[in-house]
């Protein structure tokens, strides 16, 4: 089973490197992009004083970037094109295909977190949090139920032609309706249900309380856990669909 796995994993890391213009920009963007626009920020304010609290709401939007649209295409994609089946038809498990998902995922979101920690710290002097291990734990966690989130959610699409509208909106979802780009204050009170049924601006909030060592808000926590619940149970009705 671990050779299983482990010999997937390569294959998969392989698929992903053999597209350079593919795989690169999701390496090096994410630091990229956060200098880019520390840069601008720095330039209009005249300081670089509190950017530390923009590196969790980055790694956050990277994460999902990287787990919504990256693995959750390329889960439909591969279901569509029939690879899943070629390959559960030999020694590899559904289990080993998601494993090699969460495995890349992980990897990726760890290197844009890592990328823009080291570009805060180092040419912006951004103060990093004093809880930095309990900090990585928690975005882990927070990669965790975002994948989970992702292949629960593509699962109920059959091919990349349906999977298109629901990425399209969900991505102008999280970005306008989560605090990740824009201050929840600025948005209309009658619009505002839709940032608090957003799992990602409940992230924010974790990560955030945890960067800053507050309190954590609870709410926050119970949401993510009904999120999860309710990912499990679109899986498990996809599932009872298909033996049906």
């Amino acid at each position: 089973m671990i050779k299983s796995m482990a010999r997937l994993i390569k294959y998969d890391f392989i698929v992903f490197f053999r597209e350079p213009f593919f795989a690169f920009p999701i390496l090096i963007l994410p630091g990229v992009f956060f200098f880019v626009f520390m840069s601008i920020f720095e330039s209009q304010i005249g300081s670089s004083e509190g950017f530390g609290e923009y590196i969790p709401i980055y790694a956050l939007l990277i994460s999902f970037l990287v787990l919504f649209f990256n693995i959750g295409l390329q889960y439909v994609t591969e279901k569509e094109r029939g690879i899943h089946k070629r390959l559960t038809m030999s020694s590899i498990t559904t289990y080993h295909i998601v494993g090699a998902y969460v495995f890349r995922g992980v990897i990726l979101s760890m290197i844009g977190f890592f990328e823009i920690l080291i570009i805060g710290s180092v040419v912006f002097d951004a103060t990093i949090t004093n809880n930095l291990p309990l900090f990585i734990l928690t975005f882990l966690l927070v990669i965790g139920v975002t994948l989970l989130f992702s292949l629960s959610t593509h699962n109920l699409f059959k091919n990349s032609k349906q999977v298109l509208p629901f990425t399209i909106i969900m991505f102008q979802y999280v970005l306008f309706c989560s605090g990740l780009m824009f201050s929840v204050e600025a948005i209309p009170e009658y619009l505002k249900f839709l940032v608090y049924i957003n799992p990602f601006y409940h992230m924010n909030e974790l990560l955030q309380s945890v960067w800053k060592a507050i309190s954590i808000e609870m709410m926050s926590i119970y949401y993510l856990i009904f999120i999860v619940f309710l990912c499990l149970c679109l899986i498990m009705l996809k599932n009872r669909r298909k033996e049906a």
